[in-house]
């Protein structure tokens, strides 16, 4: 049916001058999928060296402003940079704070020992870099502590500083905090690596590293603003359970800011299994390892990284196989069997592979979401592609809405307002709308059996506010190929 009135903004309904006025408008009833706009943020530790003020988020668009804003070998440029490694178009903001009051650094001793009767490279491995010292033949302990100290200062994109006496050679965490732990010291990092003939060499662990800085005054930084991913540099269970918070609160509808949560953890399948069976937040994903090179920090941060960028591409697409380039993984002693992956799988721990290359490739990213509110086993909330998809459908229909409606009239369905009115809705008016919309997500591959949950979906106008609508919109998330199992039959 015509329309009797027609609804314009711009042009006076009693204007008396003559001439022609024309209104231009963009029509959004068939606009595409609505851009997501994704934003990343690294939250991890600044050295006093850096310029960055705490607990304030910085843009990051060159590597050079990690060092100049957060310190060289901090946290928060190792956080930044690995992000960077997998990810340079999505926008990456870093935030930092100081170490927390009274943190203990952590330290170790490495001890070098014996007389070198042969010439060679003497190499250790910090975090994921190598460091070599080349060593002369006849050269005493001492002369080789002193050219390793010398070798670690100069790498100021260490996590550590170097110091001691005779053969001694003490690694202290830049940062004062529990992070220095996660610092891996490792001898003859690469495959070709060997202590030179006449010398010994003790390794000893990072250890005793005490404090974590509170992420409240992080968060709150950051309260009113949008990102999609956010990166903890810290996971003990206070900081863990407050992020978890702050990103159910994101997610709610009056939150209306969805962000997911990434954390590494460096441990054993035990204390891994352990740390994951504890939790149980639908928007944290951690990724754990044993023994790697690269620290827990970086492993988030990539994670993140890719995430962002294939998530923002299909919410619906597994990340199955895409590579953490530069992540150094452990030994392969050190690897999870596909027994112990499966059970990591089962406590809310993000899995991984490596390729016959040393490249770290993803294999499944889970929440810590296990049980339901009631302690019942649940799913729903397992693969990371679940609240990715809706929380894109939820932006893009909020969005379209936006668009379409934005000072339109409510009325009932089959009134005469919504009949002859160009500026009036309905509830089913929207619902058509929300038909086309999955109409979209299907063909995007996010959603399938559109057809019918449209039909169980539901718009009503509210009883006691006329001015509002209430409605049930379902979807069905697409799955994806994870499994395939057969029996392979012979004939004899």
């Amino acid at each position: 049916m015509p329309l009797d009135t027609i609804t314009l903004e711009e042009t006076p309904s009693d204007w008396r001058v003559p001439g022609t006025s024309i209104e231009v408008r963009p029509r959004y009833t068939n606009a595409g999928v609505i851009g997501y706009p994704a934003r990343a943020l690294m939250i991890g530790q600044k050295l006093a060296a850096g310029s960055a003020a705490a607990a304030t988020p910085y843009r990051i668009t060159r590597r050079e402003q990690l060092t100049a804003l957060f310190g060289a070998g901090s946290v928060a440029e190792q956080m930044g940079a690995s992000f960077l490694d997998a990810n340079t178009t999505s926008e990456l903001n870093v935030m930092a704070l100081a170490d927390a009051g009274g943190a203990v650094a952590a330290t170790a001793t490495q001890v070098i020992a014996g007389t070198a009767t042969g010439s060679g490279v003497l190499a250790f491995g910090i975090g994921p870099w190598r460091i070599p010292t080349v060593v002369a033949s006849g050269a005493a302990a001492a002369t080789v502590a002193t050219a390793v100290r010398a070798a670690i200062n100069a790498a100021t994109y260490l996590p550590v500083a170097a110091s001691g006496t005779a053969g001694n050679v003490i690694l202290t965490a830049k940062h004062g905090g529990a992070v220095g732990n996660d610092i891996r010291i490792i001898l003859n990092p690469a495959v070709e690596d060997a202590v030179p003939a006449g010398l010994t060499v003790t390794i000893a662990a990072m250890a005793s590293g005490a404090g974590v800085p509170d992420i409240d005054t992080a968060l709150a930084a950051v309260a009113a603003a949008w990102y999609t991913d956010i990166v903890s540099a810290w996971t003990d269970s206070t900081t863990l359970g407050k992020l978890d918070t702050d990103l159910a609160t994101r997610y709610t509808a009056m939150g209306k800011r969805d962000a997911f949560g990434f954390i590494g953890w460096n441990n054993t399948f035990g204390g891994l299994s352990s740390a994951g069976s504890a939790r149980n937040g639908k928007l944290l994903f951690p990724i754990g390892a044993n023994a790697a090179g690269s620290m827990p920090w970086q492993w988030a941060a990539q994670l993140a990284a890719v995430a962002c960028f294939h998530l923002t591409n299909d919410p619906a697409r597994q990340l199955r196989t895409l590579a953490l380039p530069t992540i150094v993984p452990p030994a392969p002693v050190n690897r999870f069997t596909p027994t112990e992956q499966d059970l990591l799988l089962r406590d809310g721990v993000s899995t991984w592979d490596v390729d016959t290359g040393g490249i770290v490739r993803l294999q499944r990213v889970i929440s810590t979401y296990q049980t339901s509110a009631l302690g019942v086993p649940d799913t729903a909330w397992l693969d990371i592609m679940t609240p990715r998809t809706l929380s894109r459908v939820r932006y893009d229909w909020a969005s379209y809405l936006d668009l379409n409606y934005p000072r339109h009239k409510l009325a009932d369905d089959g009134s005469p307002a919504a009949e002859h009115g160009d500026a009036v809705v309905t509830p089913r008016i929207l619902h058509t709308s929300w038909a086309a919309r999955c109409a979209l997500y299907e063909r995007l591959g996010w959603i399938e059996d559109a057809r019918r949950t449209v039909a169980l979906s539901t718009f009503v106008r509210d009883l006691p506010d006329k001015n509002r609508v209430n409605a049930v919109l379902i979807v069905r998330i697409l799955g994806n190929l994870m499994r395939f199992a057969a029996r392979l039959e012979f004939e004899v």
